[in-house]
């Protein structure tokens, strides 16, 4: 199977290639992370050029086009470079649940927004303690008259802060910690009750809101119910796919940035009076970079492409997911080796690509979380290896 992208996709790489080169200066870049700010200005210009929802249909703010763009552009963005291109591509985290499940008029309420650079949105999903959305849920949300009344507290909640304008918090709808009791519900970050603390100091993605939102007593209408009652876990498990294809394409931007940025020094830099790049030892490095690169982008590919075509199966899209994982954590440890001392230092940028694939290899599902869910479609399958 060859995967091609064709020239109007082309044009997409290369109208973000464009953004970044004018927009993601160095210097800016570094202070962002440093200070711990997301890049709202540059956030916004993406958002203008189309970059943010450009798989939402045209009626919603959208370019109307599908996931293999939105990997695209994610690729190109994290390529640019790691921290502003997680940022911009997770500017509409958990925006597939209003996308795939929402009303009419939720949709028409919030996703233009979000391809507009108007807000930025968060998914309230984890409990303290817990590393399975669809787990114990203590986070509950009690009908009455014409409303839901929401209490508990949600962690490590991405874009939790002032940009965000909704988010999409999974709540008990039945009995005390049963998952078949789950539902999905839109809640304004500026409802009374919610309170937002910051999950301090990380050890990478530093310019990326994440912490702890708590719901004390949020009142929201009864039309701020996502889809229907009690299908919040079937949502999860619809919607998860889609966000490990994305974090598999952030991965394969770290991966590939920190191969370019390694190569551009060691073809200029020398050692005994010889270019790095002519030493063998260097040249295995790198082949085994770009294999390892070629096979997650060509997985990666795949199951957006599977998605847009009907949807991904749970084990391609983890599949997806792990290979990307260990791509980039593989491939930015070599360049921070083929660096030297210079691959500590902040300036050469490939010790913050290293610190970045280490935290977005988490989110999402670790890589045992996507083992577990390969193995399980490999006994559904009886042990079939077949393409889907």
């Amino acid at each position: 199977m060859i995967f091609q992208i064709d020239k109007s996709q082309q044009q997409i790489e290369k109208a973000v290639d464009d953004f970044a080169r004018g927009e993601f200066k160095k210097e800016v870049v570094a202070q962002l992370a440093e200070s711990r700010q997301f890049p709202e200005k540059i956030w916004k210009k993406a958002c203008h050029l189309g970059f943010v929802g450009i798989h939402f249909p045209e009626s919603f703010g959208g370019e109307g086009l599908g996931m293999v763009e939105n990997v695209l552009v994610t690729e190109r963005l994290c390529r640019a470079d790691s921290s502003v291109g997680a940022c911009v591509s997770r500017a509409g985290y958990a925006t597939e649940f209003i996308l795939r499940f929402g009303n009419e008029s939720q949709k028409k309420k919030w996703l233009p927004k979000v391809a507009q650079g108007k807000i930025i949105t968060g998914g309230a999903f984890l409990e303290p303690g817990d590393d399975d959305p669809i787990g114990a849920c203590g986070t509950t949300a009690v009908k009455e008259g014409n409303e839901w009344v929401i209490n508990g507290v949600k962690s490590f909640v991405l874009n939790a802060g002032p940009l965000c304008g909704v988010y999409v918090v999974l709540c008990n709808t039945g009995e005390a910690d049963s998952d078949n009791h789950l539902s999905t519900f839109l809640v304004e970050a500026d409802r009374a009750g919610v309170t937002v603390a910051d999950a301090g100091p990380v050890l990478g993605l530093r310019s990326m809101r994440i912490g702890t939102v708590g719901f004390e007593q949020v009142r929201v209408p009864l039309d701020h119910l996502v889809g229907s009652e009690n299908a919040g876990r079937a949502q999860v498990l619809a919607c998860r796919s889609e966000r490990r294809i994305q974090a598999a394409a952030e991965l394969l931007g770290i991966a590939v940035g920190a191969f370019e940025r390694a190569f551009q020094h060691v073809a200029q830099r020398e050692q005994f009076r010889r270019k790095i790049i002519d030493f063998q030892v260097t040249r295995q490095k790198l082949g085994d970079m770009a294999t390892r690169i070629q096979a997650a982008r060509l997985l990666t590919y795949q199951a957006a492409s599977s998605l847009d075509q009907g949807g991904a199966s749970e084990k391609l899209s983890a599949m997806a997911k792990l290979q990307a994982t260990r791509t980039a954590l593989v491939v930015c440890d070599e360049a921070v080796q083929l660096l030297g001392g210079y691959g500590y230092v902040q300036e050469y940028e490939v010790e913050r690509f290293f610190r970045d694939a280490r935290a977005l290899g988490a989110l999402d599902g670790t890589q045992i979380a996507q083992k577990n869910i390969i193995a399980e479609g490999i006994v559904k399958a009886k042990g079939s290896l077949s393409i889907s």
